[in-house]
């Protein structure tokens, strides 16, 4: 038998609960609490829409106001406009004047698939008064793309705001989070459980399908045959699905080219193709082109850049796709090259000058600029031998050693006395490769940029191979007159 304390004292068989005066005085009370958190959370969640909605007006704004913006230096992002620019300052006009702390925690954290134009990130500013003005070499800075808001932000942040014009020749599909040779989506494909049956759904669409002023005007579109997003997936080592990067860089690069000699060839006098992750010195570019070498881009064909042997056929030699550059003249004579090239091979890779799948872009445009114009590649070196152009990231680079390493591929074909170790670069370097992420671009800015002592400068040092990284920084930022 249950004792009497288990047994309710106060039964109430009518289906509702007992009332009481305490349940009455309180009941009134809670009410008017849970009804003013209620209206506190409905005020903050519209505060929240009308700001982001603000926001979004004021990007949109961006696209339109941001070629005359001043921070943008020499950079003329939209050429069929009249652009003002100070050449003389970087950004916001003020010598070595600190914007940011720290430029590189401001890059943006831009959701997959938001993308409307950022804002251009601050960092700090650079005088540019010493530095030397080529008015007869202009320079067209054009960069093969994959619209991803972070790293445009990034290049026209910071050397982007260099060249005399700068275009971002970018695929027609867009969407997803660009990392690497692989592509995040909200969907299916970042989730652990995808599988390739997946594939159907990309998140992806063409760019003319968004609104008005969603991009910036200094992005050109390119329409191809062969579109960046229809690789079969790859999985990673977790066994998770990934979309894979299908570049097709040869078809995009030649009719890029072809954009380029059709829109705006009277631009410039130099045509350089830069690689998205390699940070480039446009200033450097001149006073290779005019003072080392004073070459005439009207009458001469020059094809140049970091020059390497081994990937075609016979060893030929080709300009390693981290930059490449030509004249005026060559530009206008491969572009009728390219248009006029067999079209629509599937046979890959063969040898020939012509459109095909999964071609090389270095090897097929050596190839072209051999087979129909009879111009070779030339290699950017110095007197020293060193070169202009890197291939890897600058602190590595500067601990190659020919003695010790052997001749493993980069040195194949190099001459003999060519530049190693802390000669291996010049002291007015072209371009220095494999740069992928925002915040080390950024960081490159103010490492050969920013003002004496800064704190990315300073850090160098206590990475690894920094001495001597630190040492090339140093004689980098007097040659170029950063420092006196």
């Amino acid at each position: 038998m249950a004792s009497r304390s288990a047994i309710p004292t106060n039964r109430n068989f009518s289906g509702t609960k007992p009332r009481n005066s305490n349940q009455r005085n309180h009941n009134p009370i809670q009410i008017f609490i849970f009804t003013l958190l209620f209206l506190a959370i409905g005020l903050l969640c519209s505060a929240i829409y009308l700001s982001r909605q603000l926001d979004l007006k004021n990007l949109a704004l961006s696209s339109n106001n941001v070629q005359n913006d001043g921070r943008l230096g020499a950079a003329a992002i939209d050429t069929n406009s009249a652009v003002t620019t100070d050449r003389k300052r970087g950004m916001n006009g003020d010598n070595h004047k600190k914007v940011q702390s720290n430029a590189a925690a401001d890059t943006q954290k831009i959701p997959n698939n938001q993308l409307l134009v950022p804002h251009l990130i601050s960092t700090t500013t650079t005088d540019f008064s010493n530095v030397k003005e080529y008015p007869n070499d202009r320079l067209y800075c054009m960069v093969p793309f994959i619209w991803n808001p972070q790293i445009y932000t990034a290049i026209m942040s910071t050397w982007g705001q260099r060249c005399d014009t700068i275009h971002f020749l970018t695929d027609a599909m867009v969407g997803g989070q660009l990392n690497g040779d692989h592509i995040s989506f909200d969907d299916k494909f970042s989730s652990s459980s995808s599988t390739a049956d997946d594939s159907s759904s990309t998140g992806t669409k063409p760019y003319w399908e968004y609104p008005p002023n969603t991009f910036p005007s200094n992005v050109k579109f390119i329409n191809m045959t062969r579109s960046w997003e229809n690789c079969d997936p790859t999985t990673d080592r977790q066994g998770r699905i990934q979309k894979k990067v299908c570049r097709h860089i040869w078809e995009k690069m030649w009719r890029s080219w072809v954009y380029v000699d059709e829109h705006h060839k009277t631009d410039a006098e130099w045509f350089c193709k830069v690689d998205y992750d390699t940070f480039f010195f446009p200033d450097n570019l001149k006073y290779y082109v005019r003072d080392v070498k004073q070459w005439d881009p009207l009458t001469e064909h020059h094809y140049f850049g970091h020059v390497i042997q081994h990937r075609s056929r016979r060893d030929r030699p080709m300009v390693v796709g981290a930059s490449a550059c030509w004249s005026r003249k060559t530009l206008g004579e491969i572009a009728q090259v390219y248009r006029t090239m067999p079209k629509g091979s599937v046979k890959g890779e063969r040898g020939k000058c012509e459109d095909r799948a999964h071609a090389t872009e270095e090897v097929t445009t050596s190839q072209c600029l051999r087979e129909h114009l009879n111009i070779e590649p030339e290699a950017a070196r110095d007197d020293q031998l060193r070169e202009y152009i890197t291939i890897d990231k600058y602190p590595l680079v500067l601990t190659w050693n020919r003695t010790e390493q052997g001749e493993w591929w980069y040195w194949k074909g190099k001459p003999e006395g060519a530049g190693q170790m802390e000669n291996t670069i010049a002291r007015r370097p072209i371009g220095i490769h494999k740069y992928k992420k925002p915040e080390e671009i950024l960081t490159l800015w103010e490492e050969f940029y920013g003002p004496s002592g800064n704190d990315a400068l300073e850090r160098v040092e206590r990475q690894k191979h920094g001495v001597g990284a630190k040492k090339f920084l140093l004689e980098v930022r007097k040659a170029m007159g950063i420092d006196p």
